[in-house]
């Protein structure tokens, strides 16, 4: 088994109504996306998640495996009654490397040594 750790960002169309966004956050979060980081919650419309992939699954595999879970997410919202459409979305997996949130700010640049 091999880990991927993937990002997925998504817009919605403006004539989402607003409990329709919420809704789909929760049940990407109900399909093990997480939408927090080190306590933190993302920026809106963005989630991540860890997945395995068999030997024979690459990361073809684990994007087409994301698009699926936002499809199937929002169309669980529409059964609902509600307004929704998903624009577009990115999705970036990775299989290794780092990753994490950028600081609100910059570090304070180096003090020359001397």
């Amino acid at each position: 088994m091999t880990a991927f750790f993937a990002t997925l960002t998504y817009e919605l169309h403006p004539s989402t109504e607003a409990d329709a966004a919420k809704l789909l956050r929760a049940e990407l979060v109900g399909r093990r996306w997480q939408d927090r980081w080190e306590g933190g919650r993302l920026p809106a419309n963005t989630v991540w998640i860890r997945r395995s992939a068999g030997e024979d699954e690459n990361v073809d595999h684990v994007q087409a495996a994301c698009a699926t879970d936002l499809h199937k997410a929002a169309a669980a919202v529409a059964a609902t009654g509600r307004k929704i459409a998903v624009v577009r979305a990115w999705v970036h997996v990775s299989g290794g490397g780092t990753f994490g949130t950028v600081p609100a700010s910059p570090p304070p640049p180096a003090t020359p040594a001397g």
